[in-house]
């Protein structure tokens, strides 16, 4: 395969914000981004939503994902069922980065099984069918993510960042919901719209990282020497002092995405 012929070769979602990522086959994309992406979200009692950059050992819990809920996994716990039928489904006020809105419960022993895996008192807060939370910034409904719909990374920035390091880190640890194969490292910052066959896609802004690329996703523990962020920060810094890797898209046009489509870039 050719540099100048990408490929979208891997599709990953987050159904409950800070945990383990569900690789997928194909997805459906809409304006809040992938269907069953980032739904769920823990929060301390006082609606602080809570990630594993203070609480690593998120990545431990996983998910199985149903229309009509969820399971709820993790090694040292009892796997737990949840279907929104049974959801108090009552308003809960939230904020993820600034941004207030309101949150729906679900049930009490939900709380209690993400309390017990946090390690403190917690609730698990469900989004609904349609995300309340809309961003000025960017025109559009987004769910409990940071603050765009979907994230990209090309494999090949992922191989050059790994030639820096003693050992390699893994693609998980960036938490993509896009990964391209077939393109030059960091060339997912020159793009500016992206077709993936159906769908369109806007590259708005390039993603700043934090602690949270520093988690092993097997063992929910922090790795040491603060890698790989310390790495990238010695050549992905911008003039603003955040370590960029990976862009943040915009969902111009929803449809079906599957891995091993062509991209091809429009603009």
């Amino acid at each position: 395969m050719s540099a100048d012929s990408p490929i979208l070769s891997g599709l990953f979602r987050y159904p409950v914000k800070s945990t383990a990522g569900e690789p997928l086959s194909c997805a459906m994309a809409t304006e809040e981004g992938l269907v069953g992406d980032r739904r769920y979200m823990v929060v301390k009692p006082d609606g602080t939503f809570i990630t594993a950059r203070s609480h690593p050992q998120l990545q431990r819990v996983s998910t199985t994902l149903h229309d009509d809920g969820l399971v709820l996994h993790h090694p040292e716990l009892a796997d737990l069922p949840l279907a929104h039928e049974a959801f108090e489904a009552i308003t809960f006020a939230t904020q993820v980065w600034g941004d207030s809105f309101a949150g729906l419960t679900t049930t009490a022993s939900a709380d209690e099984w993400i309390g017990q895996a946090v390690g403190e008192p917690a609730k698990l807060l469900w989004l609904g069918e349609r995300s309340p939370r809309y961003r000025q910034a960017i025109g559009k409904r987004v769910s409990f993510a940071d603050g765009y719909p979907l994230l990209m990374i090309g494999q090949a920035s992922l191989d050059d960042l790994n030639t820096r390091l003693s050992s390699p880190h893994r693609m998980a640890q960036f938490r993509p919901n896009l990964v391209v194969t077939g393109s030059l490292p960091y060339a997912e910052d020159e793009w500016r719209v992206l077709r993936i066959g159906e769908v369109e896609l806007a590259v708005d802004k390039p993603c700043s990282r934090c602690a949270m690329i520093t988690v092993d996703p097997a063992t929910g523990r922090f790795l040491p020497q603060r890698e790989p962020l310390r790495t990238l920060a010695g050549y992905r810094r911008g003039p603003d002092g955040k370590v960029y890797f990976g862009q943040n898209l915009i969902v111009l046009k929803g449809g079906a995405l599957e891995v091993g489509m062509p991209i091809e870039w429009i603009g």
